[in-house]
């Protein structure tokens, strides 16, 4: 997060606390100025009505508070919310009490009250954001509405209405089974999982040659076993095949220093091979697989084994040349053989 992000957010973060303290302020002093004059209309001591607005409306965003962070911690606030409801009602009561006391009416009473509900909701409203994280932290998932648009519910409200309650219904039969299963916070992951699920996306031929690279003394049957934990299932066969399509490679050791002093210390060095042809690929995949092999076969074979590309037509040609190459030589041998020559 950059800078000017983390400044529009604590913006934001101060507008919002910014704008609940002025909501609960109003509430506080209109319901506790209402609460007030209520214990001084039935004689009670300035020190008593004062106690009794930090009673009632003391009691109420306590209650508020800690509903608050329950949700934030991902349990149950009903306790603390069906007190704050109590308290709330009891205080709202008493406004209403007071606007009949002076003779206001709806009007007095709704501003005597309308305060305490507002703070009510307010609250309640900021609850839904840390409570929805809580309960995804915990792998719970809430019932949501279907999206199904006001068309639908113009054109078919029977089948949208019975759609939605069998959703709410086999949600509430899986929650238990939910709840079960995600007792605490969902665990890391490991590295080997994330390693299986690079492997299960990659071409087995790929992952064998990277595990060849990473443990290149390591013989197929144990490199088979190796990517076997990885999830790649191979067998020894396989790996041999497709290690045996590279071209092999010669170390030279060269002689340690100690040697004498006429001693040749630096080796000669050893040439690389030609990489191997389009043409010796097919040919060498045409005897692997067989005269039974057809072209496309043979095209799987020389793109899984030698990482070259070709198509039907082009091995065809080839095969079809090997054996006319193959004719001439046995006519060439039955007439050095008969010694007679050509007529």
């Amino acid at each position: 997060m950059n800078r000017n992000d983390w400044r529009s957010l604590m913006t934001a973060s101060t507008a919002w606390r910014a704008a609940l303290t002025v909501v609960s302020l109003a509430a506080i002093a209109t319901t506790g100025w209402s609460l007030y004059a209520v214990a001084r209309h039935y004689d009670a001591p300035k020190g008593i009505g004062g106690a009794a607005v930090a009673v009632f409306d003391g009691a109420a965003y306590a209650c508020l508070h800690l509903a608050s962070e329950a949700s934030k911690a991902g349990r149950s606030a009903a306790g603390a919310r069906l007190a704050t409801l109590v308290m709330t009602g009891t205080s709202v009561y008493l406004n209403i009490f007071h606007a009949d006391l002076i003779g206001g009416g709806l009007a007095a009473a709704l501003l005597f009250s309308v305060p305490t509900l507002a703070l009510l909701a307010v609250s309640e409203l900021s609850w839904a954001g840390p409570r929805a994280e809580a309960r995804a932290n915990l792998g719970e998932r809430p019932y949501r509405l279907p999206a199904f648009g006001g068309w639908a519910w113009l054109l078919a409200p029977r089948r949208a209405g019975r759609t939605v309650r069998q959703r709410a219904v086999q949600h509430i039969e899986n929650a238990g089974k939910t709840d079960l299963r995600n007792t605490g916070p969902s665990p890391s992951r490991r590295a080997t999982d994330v390693l299986r699920s690079r492997f299960a996306e990659m071409d087995p031929a790929d992952a064998i040659r990277i595990a060849h690279d990473a443990q290149p003394d390591m013989p197929p049957a144990e490199l088979a076993a190796l990517l076997v934990t990885y999830g790649v299932i191979v067998d020894a066969v396989q790996v041999a095949l497709v290690l045996n399509g590279r071209p092999p490679s010669i170390d030279v050791d060269r002689g340690d220093q100690g040697d004498a002093d006429g001693a040749h210390h630096d080796a000669s060095q050893v040439p690389a091979l030609p990489p191997v042809t389009k043409t010796q690929a097919i040919i060498d995949a045409a005897s692997h697989l067989g005269t039974g092999a057809t072209a496309a076969d043979i095209v799987a074979h020389v793109e899984r084994i030698n990482r070259i590309t070709v198509d039907d037509s082009y091995v065809r040609t080839v095969l079809s040349r090997e054996a006319k190459k193959a004719r001439q030589a046995r006519g060439d041998e039955g007439v050095g053989q008969g010694g007679g020559g050509y007529a």
